[in-house]
């Protein structure tokens, strides 16, 4: 293994076990020391120092680690949660469930106590790329309450029968997108800037309405039209609630 590809596994670990701070030091540390090896010594690079991930291990403070582990599964598991009874609501619509206001809740208040602001440290600019992330949900999500608006106003000349499943379709790609996007922001918080949570958090809020909407549509009648409008009071406070919590995240 030669010094650049051992740093590269280096850097990779530290990032995810130490944090960006931390792990940036540590990085700085060994890759000066890996400088001053002579080259003919790579072959042994491995005995020396230790595996990449060893090396990490053994500077890596365990409970501060496993406290990451634990945040982490828990912000996973609630959004792939939300998810999984998106793709499968055809199945539970007709249940009372709590389930989809626990997993919003308890995956923002993690998100945001593990991520929140750093007010004493020196305001960075905002990480390469998070801004057109953040833009790529919010368009997905406009286009897709632009796509249900059009449906169920008649916009399009479409028979009646393919309105619920275009209706379950779109939600279905919205929620998908966002939580693939949730997952990634999760990761880059980690290892790369807090504020990628942000990005977390509005895949959340997504996924949590494209629920709420795809079981009260499975449980629309032709005569309840009122009462789906009294729903999107529910849905634009819950927006607002995630939509703030995103805000937060990026201060």
């Amino acid at each position: 293994m030669d010094k650049q590809t051992y740093l590269n596994r280096f850097s990779r670990a530290a990032y995810w076990q130490l944090g960006r701070l931390e792990a940036a030091e540590v990085v700085a540390d060994y890759a000066e020391l890996l400088e001053q090896r002579p080259p003919e010594r790579d072959n042994t690079l491995v005995q020396d120092l230790g595996k990449p991930k060893a090396a990490v291990r053994l500077l890596t403070e365990q409970k501060s680690y496993r406290r990451w582990l634990w945040a982490f599964g828990i912000m996973g598991c609630c959004l792939l949660l939300l998810e999984a009874l998106v793709l499968g609501a055809q199945y539970v619509y007709n249940q009372h469930l709590l389930a989809d206001y626990g997993p919003f809740a308890v995956g923002l208040i993690v998100a945001l106590v593990r991520f929140r602001p750093q007010f004493h440290s020196p305001k960075a600019p905002l990480p390469r790329g998070l801004l057109w992330a953040l833009a790529g949900v919010l368009t997905c999500c406009t286009a897709a309450g632009v796509m249900l608006a059009s449906l169920f106003n008649g916009a399009w000349d479409w028979p009646l029968e393919s309105y619920g499943p275009t209706a379950r379709l779109v939600l279905c790609v919205s929620s998908t997108v966002a939580t693939a996007a949730g997952m990634f922001g999760a990761v880059r918080a980690r290892v790369a800037d807090r504020r990628w949570a942000a990005l977390y958090v509005l895949g959340l809020t997504t996924a949590m309405i494209s629920l709420q909407i795809m079981t009260a549509l499975m449980g629309l009648s032709a005569t309840d039209t009122h009462w789906l409008r009294q729903e999107g009071v529910r849905w634009a406070v819950l927006g607002g609630i995630g939509l703030v919590g995103t805000g937060v995240v990026l201060c």
